[in-house]
C-alpha cells in the first residue's frame, strides 16, 4: 500500500511540475512576442519622429524661400498665395504624425507594463517567500536555543 501512495505522490508532483513548466513556457512566449512587438513599435516611433522632423524642415525651408521671394518681389502673386495654402495643408499632416506618435507611445507603455507584470507576479514568489520565512524562523529558534544552552 505504501508503494502505491509513494507512486501517487510522485505522479502528483510530476503533474504539478508539468503544469508549472507549461505556465513558464506560455509566459516565455508572451514575453518574447511582447519584446518583438515593443521593438517594432519603437522603430515605427523613430520613423514618425524622422517624418515630423522632415516636415518641420520642409516648412522652414518653404518659409525661408517665401521670405526671400517677398523681399525680391513686392507684389503678391498667385504663387505666393498657393505656397501659403500648401503650408496650411502640411500642418494637419504633422498633427496626424504627432497623434500617431502619441498612440505608439501609449502602446509601448502598455507593453512595458505587461512585460513587468508577467515577469514579477506573486505566484512566482510565493514558494520562495514561504521557504525563506520558514527557514529564517527555524534559524532564529535554533539561535535562541543555542544561546540559552551556552549561557
Amino acid at each position: 500500500m505504501t508503494e502505491n501512495s509513494d507512486w501517487s505522490d510522485v505522479e502528483a508532483q510530476l503533474k504539478e511540475t508539468k503544469e508549472l513548466l507549461a505556465e513558464i513556457e506560455q509566459r516565455f512566449l508572451q514575453v518574447r512576442s511582447d519584446s518583438t512587438k515593443q521593438k517594432d513599435l519603437q522603430i515605427q516611433e523613430e520613423q514618425i519622429r524622422t517624418q515630423i522632423q522632415d516636415v518641420s524642415d520642409d516648412r522652414n525651408l518653404k518659409n525661408n524661400n517665401q521670405n526671400n521671394n517677398q523681399k525680391i518681389r513686392r507684389k503678391p502673386n498667385s504663387k505666393n498665395l498657393n505656397s501659403g495654402d500648401l503650408r496650411s495643408h502640411s500642418t494637419p499632416h504633422k498633427e496626424e504624425l504627432l497623434k500617431q506618435l502619441q498612440e505608439l507611445g501609449e502602446q509601448i507603455e502598455q507593453i512595458e507594463a505587461d512585460l513587468e507584470s508577467r515577469l514579477l507576479s506573486w505566484s512566482s514568489f510565493r514558494e520562495p517567500f514561504w521557504q525563506i520565512v520558514r527557514f529564517v524562523g527555524i534559524g532564529i529558534i535554533i539561535g535562541v536555543v543555542l544561546r540559552s544552552c551556552a549561557a
